[in-house]
């Protein structure tokens, strides 16, 4: 077996520029992302509260720009709307320099929230179009684990920055970001592969009925419901753990941070792997294993003892792992399965819908959490469980990609 099977990586030969175009997007958003927040308070002198309630207003503003990039996707190409997307947060980025007020911030960060909202639609049709047959799981895995390297060694670069230069700091880093989405653009354009999004025939009327014939497929739309469970149980972990380690448990201020460690190491050492070893099985029934892991992790994170600090941490401990079990088996699998159920034609406007509910989860979940939080420690993590027990039952009716396809094929009246 060589390396490349046993660390469950996709083919990449002829497409490597995609995937330095990845990599280095990645270590753009990890440089900004840990110092989104301050930079404005520090940098700017915007007062915290203000700069948080813009950026809900921002990403209030731009839940439109998922079902907008589907069929910018479907027309222009999924490779086209990537560099859009990544040249518009050239811009917006290099704008926050220069921005000092609050509808400044409002406005780019609107702008920049739309520039993401084009590209992870865009982004998930290329990968779709560019990687081997069989393979595209391995794909959106590896992207993703690219993604955790990129936020972490981002994340440690932004903090040397910011420790070295102060206000400068920031600045350099936000410059810094915006000249990695430069360079994104730059390799994406630069690749010349096979990437063209298939013209529709007269015989696929589907592709001039556009959203209707995507809202029409019964199958994606039990797909649909689960993006959002499993959108909100991704957004959990960023947005309920150090409030509830360290408000609601009274544990050390360090421990969230050690728990996120944890998720990103488990999440580049085994994104590949899970996912190549997941090839050829039913992506409803490991959606199903999904969900019921995720169940079980909220499940430990509600019975943490608080009273024994070392219990508590231990306990922490497993749940993190449980959780991030349940994320290596739903991420690659969830845009698989899309791409299983999605005519070519029409990639961009599936995955332009999976963005929406991801933007709607996004505005939904810091307010609903935090007031459950709020009303008990139980409450957020048994309600998740609850979401992931829906999520279950709706994917139990749903047959594998192969059984669809096989059904699709034979004759009529058989």
């Amino acid at each position: 077996m060589t390396v490349t099977e046993l660390l469950g990586l996709p083919r990449t030969r002829g497409r490597r520029p995609l995937v330095a175009a990845q990599a280095v997007d990645a270590l753009g958003t990890g440089l900004f992302l840990p110092f989104a927040v301050v930079y404005f308070h520090a940098a700017k002198g915007l007062p915290l509260t203000a700069v948080g309630g813009a950026l809900s207003a921002a990403a209030l503003l731009a839940l439109p720009a998922g079902p907008l990039a589907g069929p910018l996707v479907d027309r222009l190409g999924a490779r086209r709307v990537v560099v859009i997307a990544n040249l518009l947060r050239v811009l917006t980025f290099a704008g926050y320099v220069v921005a000092g007020s609050l509808w400044q911030l409002v406005v780019l960060a609107a702008l920049t929230f739309w520039g993401e909202g084009l590209f992870w639609p865009a982004s998930s049709a290329l990968v779709a179009q560019v990687a081997d047959d069989g393979q595209r799981a391995r794909w959106y895995a590896m992207d993703r684990a690219l993604r955790n390297v990129g936020i972490g060694a981002g994340g440690l670069a932004g903090g040397v920055l910011v420790a070295w230069g102060g206000v400068g700091g920031y600045t350099a880093i936000v410059l810094a970001n915006a000249a990695t989405f430069l360079v994104a653009a730059g390799l994406v354009a630069s690749w010349r592969g096979s990437a063209a999004t298939p013209a529709p025939s007269a015989r696929e009327p589907a592709a001039r009925a556009g959203y209707r014939a995507v809202l029409a497929d019964r199958a994606f739309r039990r797909v649909l419901v689960t993006v959002f469970v499993f959108a909100l149980c991704d957004l959990a972990f960023t947005v309920l753990l150090s409030a509830y380690v360290i408000d609601t448990l009274g544990l050390p201020s360090w421990q969230p941070g050690l728990l996120f460690a944890l998720n990103t190491v488990l999440v580049v050492a085994g994104q590949t792997v899970v996912a190549s070893r997941l090839e050829g099985r039913g992506q409803p029934r490991v959606l199903q294993v999904a969900a019921a892991v995720w169940a079980l992790s909220f499940l430990l994170f509600a019975v943490v003892p608080a009273a024994v600090p070392g219990a508590a941490i231990a306990v922490l401990t497993v749940a993190t792992a449980v959780f991030t079990a349940a994320e290596l088996l739903q991420a690659p699998t969830s845009s698989a399965l899309t791409v299983a159920l999605a005519p070519p034609h029409l990639r961009g406007r599936y995955f332009g819908l999976e963005e929406l509910l991801w933007g709607a989860a996004r505005v939904i979940a810091p307010v609903t959490f935090t007031a459950l939080l709020a009303g008990s420690a139980l409450l957020p993590w048994l309600v998740l469980a609850g979401c992931c027990g829906l999520a279950f039952a709706v994917l139990a009716g749903l047959k594998p990609a192969a059984a669809r396809v096989a059904e699709a094929k034979e004759p009529a009246g058989a």
